[in-house]
């Protein structure tokens, strides 16, 4: 009976000192998110998915275990998780401001190589063919045949009938 009373003594110990030991999850919280606020600005890609994969831990173990805790542990953890989504948000943004500024200050170069590439000369010479080659076509109209065609033309419409054929379209079609 000693030996059970001992033994079981023993056991209350050891788990009563486990237990003193191991922190709430509140506080596994703000201590996590302190030290990445500490160090977040200097991380580097692997640090950030170590964090984030610590960080989603957390959020698990709070996700099946919120309803065992008070409201005030409650309102500590979200508080918790709103400052790390600020950091991440502000780490986003400065990678995604990071990478528009590059883009930006390539512009002006991009745009150099394509002006570099371009050849002025040939394209000179295109447009002075194209123009040449509408002056040419202007000149070889016959203005007085096609003056005399476009008259032939007008005097051969029969205007009567061609107004009795539209009249008649439009009383089909729903006219006066």
């Amino acid at each position: 009976m000693k030996v059970s009373i001992l033994t079981a003594l023993a056991a209350s110990a050891i788990l009563a000192i486990g237990c003193a030991t191991t922190k709430s999850l509140p506080d596994r919280m703000d201590e996590f998110v302190e030290k990445t606020e500490a160090e977040y600005k200097n991380y580097t890609d692997e640090q950030w998915a170590k964090s984030k994969e610590d960080y989603n831990a957390l959020v698990k173990e709070w996700e099946e275990n919120m309803d065992n805790f008070s409201t005030s542990e409650k309102v500590r953890v979200m508080k918790s998780m709103g400052r790390y989504g600020a950091m991440v948000l502000e780490k986003e943004v400065a990678g995604a401001s990071d990478s528009l500024g590059d883009i930006l200050e390539s512009i002006p170069e991009t745009i150099n190589d394509i002006i570099d590439q371009i050849d002025t000369a040939a394209i000179k010479e295109s447009v002075d063919g194209i123009k040449n080659g509408v002056e040419g076509i202007i000149e070889s109209i016959d203005t007085a045949r096609l003056r005399k065609s476009v008259e032939g033309l007008t005097q051969s419409i029969d205007t009567a009938k061609l107004r009795e054929k539209l009249e008649a379209l439009i009383k089909i079609f729903g006219g006066e």
